[in-house]
C-alpha cells in the first residue's frame, strides 16, 4: 500500500488545513472562505462573491474591510507550499500537486480504475482502499449542505462511492466474495437505483453459492427500476442475469490463495535476535520514502536473511507482494536485466528493448523487489535507480557488501550480532547437530569467548556452533586462533561463498582492485586500527582506497578523539594477514618506526601542556605488535625508541609491570653508544621500577641514566635521572640526598628554560617528610597556583595530594577530604589510575578521623583493588597514613571489614 501523507488543505470531511503539528484550527468564517477558494479550482473569486460566500446574503457594511482581515489570516495559516494570491478584484488559491486531499483522491481513484483495466485487482483494491482512506467524513463537512461547497461535495460523494465500487469490484476479481458479500449487499439496497451496486451484489451472491438470492436480487432492482424510472435494468445487469441463469462457468472466481511472500524462499531455520533492525526496516518499507533500500554489511552478517525476513512481514503491504531477484551466480553485468526479467515473469515483445519491457511490467505493479548480492555486478546498480524513476510504485529491497552510490539509495548498515543474540544463535545452532548440548554455567563464558573471538557474526558463529558435535566449547574456544581452518564445514545447501569464513571473505576480497588489496592487506598489521596518517605511511592508503574498503566492509570506520581510524573484524584481519605474506615484517616494522614519531611528537606535547597522552590510547595494541616484531627482526634502536618513548603512558595508564618488561627487554637487546634514546628508557624505566615500589631496581636505572644523559648531553634526561634518585631517597628517609637530587633537578630545569614545578612538588614531599609543614604547604600551593592557572588537571591533582597529606597531619581533616576529593576528579579525568587510588586512599584516612569507618573501609577497598589490578604496591603512597586508616579501620569494625567491602565493591564494579 501507498503511503499516505497527510494532506495540507482538507475537504473530505470537516474543511481544515494541516501542518506538521496536526491539524490547524479555523474560525467558521474562514472555513467558508477557504471552501470556496477550493471550490474554484484556482481560478480567481471576486469580492462580492467571497463576501456572500463568507456571510451570505445579508453581509455587515464592513464585509470588505473584514474580508481582507480575513484573507490576511488565512494567508498566514496556509502551509508551505500553498499561496493565496491577490487578483485583480478578488483572490485565487494556489496549491502544490497532492496537497488538496480531494485531488489525491481523484487521482488515486483514476489509477485504481486504469490497474483494474489493465488485468491488476490487487494494486486496483490497493489503490482504491488508499483513496477512501483519506476521508474523514461528508466532504466539506457541515458546510456540504450550503451553497458555498453543495455541489462539489455532492461530486465528491459520487465520487466516493465509485471509489468503494471499485475496491469491491477489484476485490471480487482476487475472489473476495465471501469478505465482501455483507458490505456489497447493504449498499445495493442503500443505493438502489446504482446499477453497478447492483451488479456487483449479484455477483457476490452467486459466488457465494447463493444463485437463487442473486436471480431475486435481479428481479426486486428490475421491479424497482420500472416503478420509480419507468426503465428496464441496463445491458450489463442483463446480460449478468443470463449468463447467472446459465450458470456461466466464467463467472466462477479463481481464488488466488498465494501469499504475497511466496516467492520469497523460506529458511529452514528460525532468525535469532535481530528484533531492532526488523523493525527499523518494517517502519521505512511502510513508509516508502527510502525506494531503495541497500542493506550493508561485511560478509556473512547476516543481510541476505535479515532482508529476506523484513521482506516476507512487509509483503501483505504491497498490493503485488514481493519478488526475490539473486544475483550470486553472476559474474556479468549486462545479464542483470535478463535475471529481472526472469522473476518477473517480464517476456519483452519483439524488437522491445527488455529494460523497457521491465520498467512498463513494474509501473503497473505495486511491488517490493528484493535483489540480493548486488556488490559483485555494482555497475547494474544504476538500472535499479531507473526503475524506479519509471515505476513509482515500485520498492528495492537490496543487499550489497559495497554501498552502490547510485542516486536515492539509503544505505541500512547490518552490524554483527549483540554478544547476547550471538549466544543465542551459537546455542541454537549447535543443538542442531547435537540435541543433547545444553547451555551451562561452566560453558557460558567458553561460548561467550568463541562469539566474541569469531565478531559475533552470524555466519561465523554458525560455522563454530557446527562444530560442538566434535568439539565441546573449551576446546573449540582454544582452536580459535586459527579461526579460517576452523570455521569450514557449512551446510552443502548454502552457496560455496557461505560454506567456509575463507569463502566468504575471499569473494569480497576478489572484487577489489590490485592497490585496494595491497592496502588491505598492510593495514592488517593494525590490530587497534590506524588513524589516516598511519594508513597512508604505513600501508601507502589514500582516501580514495580507504573509502573503497569501508564500502566493501572489509575496513570498518572509527572514530576517537574526533579522528577517523580504520579497522577490521579479528576474523577479517586474520584473512588480510595471511595475504600479507613475506611482506608482514617488513610493514609491521614500518609501523614500528611511525608510532616512534607518534610517541616522540606526544611526549613533546606533553613536557609543553599536557593532556597529549589520549592519543596513545588507541595505539596500545599497535605498540605491542610493533614491539614484538622489533624484537624479532633484532632492531634493538627501533625497540629502544618505541619502548622508552611509551614509558609515560604507562606510568599513567598502566600496567607498569608491562611497560617495565619492555623497557628492559629493549634496554637489554644491545649496549650501543650513550644516547638520548638510551637515556630516557633508562628514565622512564626508572620511574616504573618505583611506581611499583622497586626501590633498589628504579635507583640502578636512574644512576644509569643519569651517567648516560651526562655522557649524551641530554640535560632534560639528566634531571629526569635526578628526579627518581630523589624521590627514592626520600622513600628511604635519607633526606638528605633526596634534597640534593631535587634542588639539582631544580637547577637543571630552570637552565632549560623552564618552570620547575615538579621539582617544587618533590621539595615539598621532602619537606613533609621532615616535619616542615609550613614550607611543604607553601611549595604544595606555590605549584598548585601555577597549574590552576595553566588549566593542567594533572599538575593540579598532584599539587592536591600533597596539600592534602599536609591537612590531614595537622587534624584538618575537612580541608584534607576538599584536597583529595578534588585530586581525585583531577586524576580521573586525565585518566591517572594510580592517582585516583592514591586520592581514594586520603579520602579514607579523612573518612576513618572523622569517624565514619564504614566510609573509609569503602573507599580504602577501592582503592586497593585498583592498585592490585595495575601491579602497584599499596604503601607506594603515603605509607604511614594509610597503615594508620587500616588500623582505625579494623579496630573499629573488625579484622573482616576490609576484605568484606573490598569484595563488596568488586561485586559492585
Amino acid at each position: 500500500m501507498e503511503a499516505v501523507a497527510a494532506a495540507d488543505v482538507r475537504v473530505l470531511g470537516p474543511v481544515e488545513l494541516v501542518d506538521g503539528d496536526g491539524p490547524v484550527a479555523l474560525p467558521r468564517k474562514h472555513r467558508r472562505l477557504l471552501a470556496v477558494l477550493v471550490v474554484a479550482g484556482g481560478q480567481s473569486c471576486g469580492l462580492d462573491e467571497l463576501v456572500e460566500a463568507v456571510w451570505g446574503a445579508e453581509p455587515p457594511v464592513s464585509a470588505r474591510k473584514l474580508l481582507q482581515i480575513y484573507v490576511s489570516q488565512l494567508r498566514k495559516a496556509l502551509p508551505e507550499g500553498a499561496s493565496l494570491l491577490t487578483r485583480p478584484g478578488g483572490y485565487a488559491l494556489e496549491l502544490a500537486p497532492g496537497a488538496l486531499d480531494a485531488a489525491r483522491f481523484e487521482r488515486l481513484l483514476a489509477e485504481s480504475a486504469a490497474a483494474r483495466r489493465s488485468g491488476n485487482p490487487a494494486l486496483a483494491a490497493s489503490l482504491a482502499e488508499q483513496a477512501l482512506g483519506l476521508w474523514r467524513g461528508r466532504a466539506f463537512g457541515e458546510l456540504a449542505y450550503e451553497p458555498v461547497a453543495h455541489a462539489e461535495a455532492e461530486r465528491l460523494e459520487e465520487l466516493r462511492l465509485c471509489a468503494v465500487e471499485e475496491r469491491i469490484d477489484a476485490q471480487l476479481e482476487l475472489g473476495g466474495h465471501a469478505e465482501v458479500l455483507g458490505e456489497v449487499v447493504a449498499l445495493a439496497r442503500a443505493e438502489p437505483l446504482r446499477e453497478r451496486l447492483q451488479e456487483l451484489a449479484m455477483l457476490a451472491l452467486y459466488r457465494a453459492g447463493r444463485q437463487s438470492d442473486a436471480l431475486e436480487h435481479y428481479t426486486t432492482v428490475r421491479a424497482r427500476l420500472r416503478d420509480e424510472l419507468g426503465l428496464d435494468p441496463g445491458p450489463a445487469l442483463r446480460e449478468l442475469q443470463r449468463r447467472i441463469l446459465g450458470q456461466d462457468p466464467a463467472l466462477e472466481a479463481s481464488r488466488d490463495e498465494t501469499p504475497a511472500a511466496a516467492s520469497l524462499p523460506l529458511p529452514p531455520t528460525p532468525l535469532v535476535g535481530r528484533e531492532r533492525e526488523l523493525a527499523q526496516l518494517g517502519e521505512l518499507l511502510a513508509r516508502r520514502d527510502a525506494r531503495l533500500l541497500v542493506l550493508t554489511g561485511a560478509g556473512g552478517s547476516g543481510k541476505t536473511r535479515l532482508a529476506l525476513e523484513a521482506a516476507r512481514a512487509a509483503a501483505p503491504a504491497f498490493a503485488n507482494g514481493a519478488a526475490l531477484v539473486e544475483l550470486a551466480p553472476l559474474r556479468d553485468p549486462g545479464v542483470v536485466p535478463a535475471a529481472i526479467a526472469h522473476a518477473l515473469d517480464v517476456s519483452p515483445n519483439a524488437d522491445q528493448p527488455l529494460e523497457e519491457a521491465i520498467a512498463q511490467a513494474l509501473a503497473a505493479r505495486e511491488l517490493l523487489l528484493v535483489v540480493d548480492n548486488v556488490e559483485h555486478v555494482r555497475e547494474a546498480a544504476p538500472l535499479l535507480a531507473r526503475l524506479l524513476a519509471r515505476a513509482p510504485r515500485l520498492t528495492v529491497l537490496a543487499t550489497s557488501r559495497a554501498v552502490l552510490h547510485v542516486s536515492g539509495e539509503r544505505v541500512f548498515p547490518v552490524a554483527p550480532l549483540p554478544e547476547d543474540e550471538a549466544l543465542d544463535l551459537f546455542v541454537q545452532r549447535a543443538q542442531l547437530v547435537d540435541p543433547a548440548f545444553e547451555p551451562t554455567r561452566e560453558n557460558e563464558n567458553d561460548v561467550r569467548e568463541i562469539c566474541r573471538r569469531v565478531d559475533c557474526l552470524p555466519l561465523a558463529v554458525e560455522l563454530a556452533a557446527a562444530r560442538i558435535r566434535m568439539l565441546p566449547p573449551r576446546a573449540l574456544r582454544q582452536r580459535l586462533d586459527d579461526r579460517l581452518t576452523v570455521l569450514t564445514g557449512g551446510p552443502r545447501d548454502l552457496p560455496a561463498r557461505q560454506r567456509t569464513l575463507r569463502e566468504t571473505i575471499d569473494w569480497s576480497v576478489g572484487l577489489l582492485d590490485e592497490r585496494a588489496k595491497r592496502v588491505f592487506a598492510r593495514l592488517a598489521v593494525f590490530p587497534g586500527g590506524a588513524t589516516l596518517e598511519l594508513a597512508e605511511a604505513v600501508c601507502g592508503a589514500d582516501l580514495d582506497t580507504l573509502a573503497a574498503l569501508v564500502d566493501d566492509h572489509l575496513v570498518q570506520r572509527s572514530a576517537s578523539a574526533g579522528e577517523p581510524r580504520f579497522g577490521m573484524l579479528e576474523t577479517v584481519r586474520e584473512y588480510a594477514l595471511e595475504q600479507l605474506g613475506d611482506e608482514r615484517n617488513a610493514t609491521e616494522l614500518a609501523m614500528a618506526a611511525s608510532l616512534a614519531e607518534l610517541v616522540e611528537a606526544v611526549e613533546l606535547e606533553e613536557r609543553r601542556a599536557g593532556g597529549a597522552l589520549s592519543r596513545l590510547d588507541p595505539e596500545v595494541d599497535n605498540v605491542r605488535v610493533a614491539l614484538a616484531a622489533c624484537v624479532e627482526a633484532g632492531e634493538a634502536e627501533l625497540e629502544l625508541r618505541l619502548a622508552g618513548g611509551m614509558w609515560r603512558y604507562w606510568w599513567v595508564r598502566g600496567p607498569a609491570a608491562e611497560g617495565l618488561e619492555w623497557i628492559e627487554r629493549a634496554l637489554a637487546s644491545g649496549e650501543g653508544p650513550a644516547s638520548a634514546v638510551r637515556a630516557r628508557a633508562l628514565y622512564g624505566g626508572a620511574g616504573l621500577a618505583w611506581s611499583r615500589g622497586d626501590l633498589e631496581r628504579a635507583k640502578n636505572l636512574a644512576r644509569a641514566a643519569l651517567s648516560v644523559a651526562v655522557d649524551a648531553a641530554s640535560e632534560w634526561y639528566e634531571l629526569g635521572g635526578h628526579t627518581v634518585l630523589g624521590i627514592v631517597a626520600n622513600a628511604e628517609g635519607d633526606r638528605a640526598a633526596a634534597r640534593f637530587h631535587h634542588q639539582r633537578s631544580l637547577e637543571l630545569k630552570e637552565q632549560l628554560g623552564l618552570e620547575p614545578l615538579v621539582e617544587k612538588l618533590n621539595l615539598g614531599h621532602v619537606a613533609f617528610e621532615s616535619g616542615d609543614h609550613e614550607t611543604a604547604t607553601a611549595l604544595f600551593e606555590e605549584v598548585l597556583a601555577t597549574h590552576r592557572r595553566n588549566g593542567d588537571p594533572g599538575g593540579i591533582g598532584f599539587a592536591l595530594l600533597g596539600l592534602g597529606l599536609v591537612r590531614q597531619e595537622l587534624g584538618e581533616h575537612r580541608a584534607s577530604r576538599r584536597a583529595f576529593e578534588e585530586a581525585r576528579v583531577c586524576f580521573g579525568e586525565v585518566g591517572f589510575r594510580e592517582h585516583v587510588a592514591h586520592a581514594l586512599q586520603g579520602l579514607a584516612a579523612a573518612e576513618a578521623s572523622g569517624g565514619r569507618f564504614e566510609e573509609a573501609a569503602r573507599l580504602l577497598a577501592r582503592a586497593h583493588g585498583e592498585l592490585e589490578e595495575l601491579g602497584v604496591p599499596r604503601d607506594s603512597f603515603a605509607g604511614e597514613m594509610v597503615a594508620r586508616t587500616e588500623k582505625q579501620i579494623l579496630d573499629a569494625l573488625g579484622d573482616t571489614a576490609l576484605y568484606t567491602e573490598h569484595e563488596s565493591d568488586m561485586r559492585g564494579a
